[in-house]
């Protein structure tokens, strides 16, 4: 329990450990291709350092008891005297999952015990950084000493003494002189081994140590740099220290920033209003200079609140980095588990996006990855065989297109089966023979989003349960975005999302049905085609819209809002999810920046409604959640 007192400095305490296990994840694996890195080595040792001194501060022993041996092992990383391998990283991994997942108990207030496989995990890498300690080990067995392993040196030396000179073993003698000859005890300590010296000898152990157990002082050669790198590192250090210290950095709650973006909204609302009611004043009155001064300081305001929400907006995005940085450990553990060798590329890693979709990306983006890896990239001899890399490709890339954040995660594997997807399909009863023969290989691409498809013949621990790509689907639609996929069959495979810079305030079409106004997102709207062009016929008694030698579903807005039959004026072409359809409307009345307000407890959740907004006119406006509409009517979103 954390006392109250405390509760702020926790607080503070759990963003600033964050950031360090962050670091200290991405430093570790960094370590693992470039182990002699020593401005890698002491970031971590500085992070690790900072996690348990700031855990000691509040008390948190789990914590404090793990980090301790976690930096006793980096410190002797630091020192030259342990190397780094796989294991030594497993193990710092392990100790950085377990702080992680302390911090979520110590906040939910919970229980934390201290983890005694860890700490003898942890502990045995400790013990086990000298090659010399198992020699030694097999020597006291040799002699029949065995009640002396594990015992510091300062112990069997002394026990050593106590025996008769006939029994003393000379090869132990000779290798612990050779173990401490150089940076220890001093050889003619131990030549003179007898009882009368024995007290010296323990005296001039222990000056010579400094109060320093002998096993930590093992000799190994420490990392050295050249002159020239230590010049360059030192120029680095004091140009970081000097912009570290004028940055300034203010730490502002989330709630705060919320409510400002909901005030930005309401001026964005009423910024509309003055705009529509100054134009309308334009057209229907005498032109005078009042007119002009009010369309000046309208134009005046527009400005100013566009950039102002564009501020505020800022304020809620965030660097790809954060959320790409993960998954170098994913892609790291899977590639162990599977036995595949993956280089992982990140590109565009400083795009930013909306902080509400980025922290809901991390499991539609672990499936896509585990899918790359299960499914895509092969092993490597069967690459070699191909006359590929054995080393597999695995992209994730973020940029801006427009309005919009595209994510893309890419593989250079063998690509998706078209005909094995079709196959699968069939077997599982989500599409007719008849329906698959007039489908295009896009179209029976698409067939892997449908919930419960997948293509592999057996259900592994990384996926196979079919449930991975429509967690991404749906994920995708929920946050008003886009997914398309690209593959090649013995090339890769390329599946690419595209979401909305912001999720507060959205530009909408503004449509009429029954002489009822709705709002339609934009992002959504591909075409909008008058009635009188449009190519409509029946196709296995449904309406569709032929569009480019495309048959889409065609709908009448009016039935699916249960409105009655009006005329139809325009056909809208949206994209929902990977999928295309048309929609029906009365009359159109342009496009709107619009602020999606909820409903309340009042109206509670209206099934095909996301939200309501008011118009420049004044006009109370629903805003069409199309997704939720179209999936009563069999239609696969």
């Amino acid at each position: 329990m954390i006392p109250e007192e405390l509760r702020e400095i926790f607080r503070e305490f759990l963003i600033e450990a964050g950031e360090h296990i962050e670091n200290l994840e991405n430093v570790l694996l960094k370590l693992e291709k470039d182990p002699n890195n020593v401005e890698l080595i002491n970031a971590a040792f500085r992070s690790m350092h900072t996690l348990k001194g700031g855990a000691g501060f509040l008390g948190l022993t789990a914590i404090v008891e793990v980090a301790h041996r976690a930096e006793d092992i980096l410190g002797r990383i630091k020192e030259g005297k342990l190397s780094i391998n796989t294991d030594n990283l497993n193990a710092l991994l392990k100790a950085v999952d377990f702080i992680k997942e302390s911090l979520k108990f110590y906040e939910d207030e919970e229980e934390v015990l201290v983890p005694t496989d860890l700490i003898t995990k942890l502990s045995s890498v400790l013990e086990g950084y000298s090659p010399s300690a198992s020699t030694l080990d097999a020597l006291l067995d040799k002699y029949e000493l065995s009640h002396l392993k594990g015992k510091p040196i300062e112990d069997i030396l002394e026990e050593l003494v106590l025996l008769p000179p006939n029994r003393r073993p000379s090869e132990i003698i000779d290798f612990i002189d050779r173990m401490l000859s150089e940076e220890t005890t001093p050889q003619s300590i131990i030549q003179e081994l007898d009882k009368e010296t024995t007290q010296k000898m323990l005296e001039m152990v222990e000056e010579e140590l400094d109060d320093k157990p002998i096993l930590t002082q093992e000799k190994q050669t420490p990392i050295q740099e050249k002159p020239e790198k230590q010049q360059e590192k030192a120029k680095t250090e004091t140009a970081a220290k000097k912009e570290k210290e004028e940055e300034k950095v203010l730490r502002i709650d989330v709630n705060k920033i919320e409510a400002l973006m909901n005030l930005v909204g309401e001026l964005v609302l009423d910024r509309n209003r003055l705009l529509r009611t100054i134009a309308e004043m334009s057209q229907n009155l005498p032109h005078n200079r009042y007119i002009e001064e009010l369309e000046s300081i309208a134009s005046s305001v527009d400005k100013t609140v566009g950039d102002l929400q564009l501020a505020v907006m800022k304020t809620r995005m965030q660097p790809v980095k954060r959320l790409f940085q993960k998954f170098n450990r994913v892609v790291r553990d899977l590639a162990h588990l599977t036995g595949k060798q993956v280089e992982l590329i990140i590109e565009g890693e400083d795009t930013e996006m909306d902080k509400s979709i980025l922290e809901k990306l991390e499991e539609p983006m672990v499936h896509l990855i585990r899918n790359a890896l299960d499914h895509g990239i092969e092993f490597p001899n069967e690459r070699r065989v191909l006359g590929k890399n054995p080393v597999g490709r695995l992209n994730l890339r973020a940029y801006y297109q427009g309005d919009r954040v595209y994510l893309e995660v890419e593989d250079d594997g063998k690509g998706i089966d078209i005909q094995k997807v079709a196959q699968k399909a069939l077997e599982k009863g989500l599409v007719t023979k008849e329906q698959l023969e007039k489908m295009t290989e896009k179209e029976i691409l698409r067939l892997i989003f449908v919930p419960g498809f997948s293509t592999s013949d057996k259900v592994s621990e990384i996926s196979g349960r079919g449930v991975g790509m429509d967690a991404v689907m749906s994920m995708v639609i929920n946050f008003r975005g886009t997914i398309d996929v690209w593959s090649e069959k013995g090339k890769g495979t390329r599946v690419s999302m595209a979401f909305p810079l912001t999720v507060g305030i959205i530009r909408s079409l503004l449509v009429s049905v029954n002489n009822r106004r709705f709002a339609i997102p934009i992002f959504l709207v591909t075409e909008i085609i008058p009635a009188e062009n449009a190519d409509i016929k029946l196709l296995s008694g449904r309406n569709v819209l032929l569009l480019r030698e495309n048959a889409l579903p065609l709908l009448n807005l009016h039935d699916i809002l249960g409105l009655e039959r009006c005329n139809i004026g325009y056909i809208i072409v949206c994209l929902i999810g990977n999928q295309r359809v048309a929609l029906t409307v009365e009359d159109l009345f342009g496009d709107e920046e619009v602020v999606v307000k909820p409903l309340g407890s009042i109206f509670g959740d209206i099934n095909g409604i996301s939200g309501a907004t008011i118009t420049g006119d004044g006009k109370v406006v629903f805003i069409l959640d199309i997704v939720e509409l179209l999936k009563n009517r069999n239609l696969r979103m």
